[in-house]
């Protein structure tokens, strides 16, 4: 069923400090939505305020690690303080290890787990009870990789297939219990964010995105695409369908292709310390912005997604 247009929207976005949470803020601002953002990193959220007050909205930044059930109440009690309601709530917030699973230290992976699995789950628990009242949308920022797990990401995919499910039981119970609440995924392929340049990596090279890549603003219209009218689980791009048809019709297949690609695709060969910086434990200080480091060669949309949305769905 269709929701509320985006300008009559209160929509929580997390890990909205940068990348494709900060585009999907930013542009639901420039739509006239009024915007709460959350994230560990207060220079990017403080950015993020800025952009969306700049386009005429309104905007909130409550600053915190989403990996807390406390944080996810904390932030719905501030949201519906300032604004009365929640509409749409984003659950977009991820770290990850590139590693090997071998390599993977015990509480690397739980880390992992607790941001992009629990944080998804404590954010659905807090904003359940406001999303009802208001008839409105969880919406969790997913990945292709939900259903795929690739070589170097052990720690991502299993959370990303964690939370796929974890919202499937909730879909179908709200639906038996006639709650008018949707519950939507978004399945993205490769995103220019600045994440490739946080993330903890055992490689020794930069990472990247495996191409095609794509800038996160067409990922952000998917979003806010099911914002109003939600989609039970929508693909964004021709990578993240092919995978999707790929793992469908021949796992096997996949395997073979990951064995020959998966480790060169996922870094630019160019060397980099296995102890550099990253965002697994503690945020980096400063605003990184919503774009990554592959603006020259990422696209600026998507025709295949752009086809999808004009076929109905359910």
């Amino acid at each position: 069923m269709p929701k509320k247009p985006l300008r009559e929207q209160v929509i929580v976005v997390t890990g909205a400090s940068s990348g494709v949470g900060r585009a999907i803020a930013r542009v639901a601002g420039e739509r006239g939505a009024r915007v709460v953002v959350a994230a560990r990193g207060e220079d990017g959220l403080n950015a993020a305020v800025e952009e969306i007050e700049r386009a005429g909205s309104e905007a909130l930044a409550v600053a915190g690690d989403l990996a807390e059930r406390e944080q996810n109440e904390e932030l719905v009690r501030r949201s519906l303080e300032r604004f009365g309601r929640i509409d749409t709530f984003v659950a977009n917030a991820i770290v990850t290890v590139y590693a090997e699973v071998e390599q993977l230290e015990p509480d690397e992976l739980r880390r992992v787990m607790d941001v992009n699995f629990f944080g998804v789950a404590y954010g659905y628990w807090a904003a359940l009870s406001a999303l009802k009242e208001s008839h409105g949308t969880f919406l969790h920022v997913s990945s292709a990789l939900a259903y795929r797990g690739i070589p170097l990401q052990a720690a991502y995919c299993s959370s990303k297939a964690a939370a796929r499910t974890f919202l499937e039981s909730a879909r179908v119970e709200l639906q038996k219990h006639g709650h008018d609440v949707a519950i939507s995924l978004v399945l993205p392929g490769a995103i220019n964010t600045p994440q490739f340049d946080r993330d903890r990596q055992k490689l020794g090279k930069q990472p990247q995105p495996v191409p095609p890549i794509y800038q996160p603003e067409p990922y952000a219209e998917a979003v806010l695409r099911c914002a109003e009218k939600p989609i039970r689980e929508l693909p964004v791009s021709w990578g993240a369908q092919k995978l999707l048809w790929g793992q469908k019709l021949s796992p096997r297949t996949g395997d073979w292709m990951l064995r020959r690609i998966g480790w060169k695709k996922q870094h630019t060969g160019e060397d980099k310390p296995v102890d550099s910086p990253d965002n697994l434990f503690e945020t980096l200080a400063g605003d990184p912005g919503a774009h990554g480091r592959f603006d020259a060669q990422a696209k600026r949309s998507t025709a295949w997604t752009r086809l999808r949305l004009l076929i109905p769905k359910r």
